[in-house]
């Protein structure tokens, strides 16, 4: 009993370090990246959103489905709560990288994993490649539209952990109009598969960014929301970027998406 007391205080005690700890600042972060040899000007796009729209009220699509789960329902406003833990999913390196990262604002770890990209417009199990335009390695075109089975690009916010077709997945809502918007419609979600390992995808999705079984769980629990016990969002998740095309163009430290706000 009395290790349990002493486990539960050293707990709380760490718990509040923590909480009035502050974050690490960008520049320190930032050599965190080069030291790994990441994507340090996407970095910059996230550093520019947290400055800018840490606190912005974004409108958010709100629709409801006949499957029950009801991942793309509830306030039709969003803002990120969860600050500490963010991702960030470079589609502009091929799919043999780990170009999905959690970074960790308050300790400077990274995590890099592989991660798989949409492969738009081909049926799932269409095999004439020629009908896709996005390779298995390479990640060029993006789209908004449902049933285009792309990948989208920006900024988003994670939402609800459900379990779907592919078992524990992460709702993505899209933040910025005719860009992402749609993502939680379309099921856009974080999900695990089968082909994909810590270190390369060797398999297109229907749009979803898909990681290996093996990090699904560290995934989910660094950037989803928080619920009651009726299910309702008592805390939005953390920010997701995903660097594409479009991005590849921003001049550094900008972030000048087309938001719903």
């Amino acid at each position: 009993m009395k290790q349990l007391i002493l486990v539960m205080s050293l707990f709380f005690i760490t718990q509040g370090i923590y909480a009035n700890e502050e974050y690490l600042s960008w520049q320190k972060i930032e050599k965190e990246f080069e030291k790994l040899n990441l994507n340090t000007k996407a970095l910059s796009h996230v550093q520019c959103f947290f400055s800018e729209h840490e606190n912005t009220v974004f409108r958010k699509k709100v629709s409801f489905d006949d499957s029950g789960l009801n991942r793309c329902s509830g306030d039709s406003s969003i803002t990120i709560d969860s600050k500490r833990i963010f991702a960030i999913i470079d589609y502009t390196k091929d799919s043999d990288e780990k170009r999905m990262y959690l970074v960790d604002r308050l300790t400077g770890k990274i995590t890099p994993m592989a991660v798989a990209h949409g492969r738009f417009k081909a049926g799932f199990l269409n095999p004439r490649v020629s009908f896709l335009k996005n390779s298995v390695s390479k990640s060029r075109y993006y789209s908004n539209e449902m049933n285009s089975n792309a990948p989208s690009s920006g900024f988003f916010i994670a939402g609800i952990k459900y379990d779907g077709k592919f078992k524990q997945s992460l709702t993505l809502h899209g933040l910025e109009e005719s860009i992402n918007d749609n993502a939680c419609e379309r099921a856009v979600v974080i999900h695990k598969h089968l082909l994909v390992s810590n270190n390369r995808a060797y398999v297109l999705s229907s749009g979803c960014p898909m990681v290996s079984r093996k990090n699904i769980d560290q995934v989910i629990n660094a950037l989803r929301s928080k619920e009651d016990i009726n299910g309702n969002v008592e805390k939005n998740g953390g920010l997701v970027f995903i660097y594409g095309e479009r991005e590849k163009n921003w001049p550094q430290l900008s972030c000048p998406g087309s938001f719903n706000l």
